[in-house]
């Protein structure tokens, strides 16, 4: 049996792009929200929602834009990054969270998982977006 061929004109497949762009912005908010309530009350969001099914949403999400973003061969240039002043407060937030989830290791146990986390997250972010020179 053959699938029949669905024809989408370029006008649908431009507003699908746009709202997956919306939806995109959505998830994300929602997602870092739900994170910052499961750092501070544990198991307050995961014994509702799986964080995992709405990380695959999101990469299902990112797929599809890019798939359609290739069809319209639609690209960004790499934007330059700033200091930001925000970056210490987030980066002591993003620190305490981590930490504040492996309470029951040791204080040192603790402090090494959290600083490597927090170094290689660093690294990937660095390699996504690199330095224009």
């Amino acid at each position: 049996m053959r699938m029949p061929k669905i024809h989408l004109s370029k006008n649908i497949l431009l507003i699908t792009y746009k709202l997956l762009h919306d939806a995109l912005l959505l998830f994300l908010i929602s997602f870092v929200g739900m994170l910052i309530a499961e750092g501070l009350l544990p198991g307050l969001v995961s014994a509702h929602l799986s964080l995992a099914k709405v990380a695959i949403a999101i990469i299902i999400i990112l797929i599809a834009i890019v798939g359609i973003g290739s069809k319209f061969q639609i690209t960004y240039e790499v934007p330059i990054f700033r200091k930001n002043k925000l970056l210490p407060i987030l980066t002591m937030a993003a620190f305490l969270l981590i930490g504040n989830s492996l309470l029951k290791f040791a204080f040192w146990e603790n402090m090494v998982i959290t600083t490597l986390t927090l170094i290689i997250f660093f690294l990937i972010y660095s390699l996504i977006f690199p330095a224009k020179k």
